[in-house]
């Protein structure tokens, strides 16, 4: 028995001694991590940041089923400025066309609450990771408004150009896209995955 603890305690030692080497780069120099491995903690880092981010500008469950409901309701304000459109072009009842404007407006209006809300409901966190997406999305919102009022400058005048209310139609159905994508450019971001169109 002592035979066997003299041949087996030497190579327990041994072996621990070349485990302990492969943990500092298999050097006995003392030198720490083997050679590239500066590149991968980098990239281990630029992971890291990534994760970090995603995890602060995460939707809350609330906010992901607000997101998803104005996502919806972004579709139909499209939908109906589309409508809008082809009515305009057929140009066949006055009141009927009045009624569609006002659906639309009211789309619209509902839509750019919503966002407002949606936002506001921002952590700090969420504020901060998401600054430049809420910036291109205002932007967005801002031409909303902007077709909203010319359309409704449009309205007060005397019928007859239905050219100029299909070209206005048009433009806001463009605007409320280019809002569509933004919204769901930051939804993404989010990590809220959106059904598609």
């Amino acid at each position: 028995m002592q035979r066997l603890d003299r041949v087996a305690l030497p190579a327990m030692l041994l072996l621990c001694t070349y485990g302990a080497l492969g943990q500092h780069g298999g050097h006995c120099g003392g030198r720490r991590g083997a050679p590239g491995s500066a590149g991968s903690a980098g990239t281990s880092n630029t992971g890291l940041t990534d994760f970090n981010h995603a995890l602060a500008v995460q939707a809350t469950p609330d906010q992901a089923s607000r997101f998803l409901s104005l996502a919806k309701g972004t579709e139909a304000a499209r939908k109906q400025a589309q409508d809008l459109f082809r009515l305009a072009a057929k140009a066949d009842e006055p009141a009927e066309f009045s009624r569609h404007v006002a659906s639309l407006k009211d789309a619209v209006e509902e839509v750019q609450s919503g966002n407002r809300s949606f936002v506001k409901s921002f952590s700090k966190s969420q504020k901060s990771g998401l600054k430049e997406l809420t910036k291109k999305l205002d932007k967005a919102d801002s031409e909303i408004t902007k077709q909203k009022k010319a359309l409704d400058q449009r309205l007060g005048l005397p019928q007859g150009d239905d050219e100029g209310v299909a070209s206005l139609a048009d433009k806001m159905e463009k605007a409320l896209a280019e809002f569509q994508a933004q919204q769901l450019s930051l939804g993404n971001e989010m990590g809220i995955q959106a059904p598609a169109q």
